[in-house]
C-alpha cells in the first residue's frame, strides 16, 4: 500500500511514461496512422471533430491517459477524508500496477497506444467499484465518473481487445470487492453524496470532451 510520498513517486513515474509516449508519437505518428485508417468505422460510432478528426482523437486519447494520475490522487484524498481509504487502497494499488507492470500480453513499446490500454484498465477498475456500490447501496463510492469516456475508448480499442480488458478488470475487482470486513465498514459510512464539484467526469477532459461524443442511433 502506498504512503503519501510513495503515491507521489508513482504518479510521477506514470506522468513520465505519458510524456515519453507523447514524444514518441510525435516522432513516429504510429497511432495517428492507425486512427486515420479506422476513421470510417469510428465515424459510425463517434461524433468526431471537423476538419481534423484524427488530431481530435489523438488529443482525446492523450487527455484520457493523462487524467489517470489526477483521478487516483482525487480518489486517495476523498477516501482518506471520508474514512474508506483502507477499502480503496487495493484498487488504487491495482490501477497503478496497470501502468507500472502491464499485463504480459499487452504491447509494451511505451507508445500512446500501449498506454491507452493501461489507462482503460485503470479507469474501468474505478468504474467497476462504483457500479458495485450503485447496485448494492444505490450510490457511487468514488468521486469519478468516466463512463462516457470509457465507452468511447472501448470503440477506439475495438470490441475484441476492449472486452478482453473488461474481463480482466472484472476478474481483478471481484475478490477486492468481496473483502467482507472492509465492505462492512463501507456499508456503514454515511450516505451523503459526494459534492458534484469534487467529481471527476468525462467532461473534465477539457480540451477534447466537447469534440468527441458517442453517436446516438438516430444521428447515424
Amino acid at each position: 500500500r502506498q504512503t503519501g510520498s510513495g503515491f507521489c513517486m508513482v504518479a510521477a513515474i506514470i506522468s513520465s511514461k505519458i510524456s515519453a509516449a507523447i514524444v514518441m508519437e510525435g516522432e513516429t505518428h504510429q497511432l495517428a496512422r492507425r486512427l486515420q485508417q479506422r476513421l470510417p468505422h469510428l465515424a459510425c460510432r463517434l461524433v468526431l471533430p471537423e476538419p481534423r478528426p484524427t488530431a481530435g482523437l489523438l488529443q482525446f486519447i492523450t487527455d484520457y491517459i493523462d487524467s489517470v494520475p489526477g483521478c487516483l490522487r482525487l480518489v486517495t484524498a476523498v477516501s482518506q477524508r471520508m474514512g474508506f481509504y483502507d477499502y480503496a487502497a487495493p484498487f488504487l494499488d491495482t490501477a497503478e500496477d496497470y501502468f507500472l507492470h502491464p499485463p504480459e500480453h499487452l504491447p509494451a513499446d511505451g507508445g500512446l497506444e500501449a498506454l491507452l490500454d493501461e489507462a482503460f484498465l485503470a479507469h474501468r477498475l474505478l468504474e467497476e467499484v462504483n457500479d458495485h456500490h450503485i447496485r448494492h447501496l444505490q450510490r457511487p463510492l468514488l468521486p469519478v465518473d468516466m463512463t462516457e469516456a470509457n465507452i468511447i475508448v472501448h470503440h477506439l480499442l475495438g470490441d475484441e481487445l476492449a472486452n478482453e480488458l473488461d474481463q480482466l478488470v472484472q476478474e481483478t475487482a471481484a475478490p477486492l470487492l468481496e473483502q467482507e470486513h472492509l465492505w462492512a465498514q463501507v456499508r456503514a459510512l454515511p450516505g451523503s453524496a459526494i459534492p458534484p464539484t469534487q467529481m471527476f467526469t468525462s467532461n473534465n477532459l477539457a480540451r477534447s470532451a466537447v469534440q468527441i461524443r458517442l453517436r446516438l442511433p438516430d444521428t447515424l
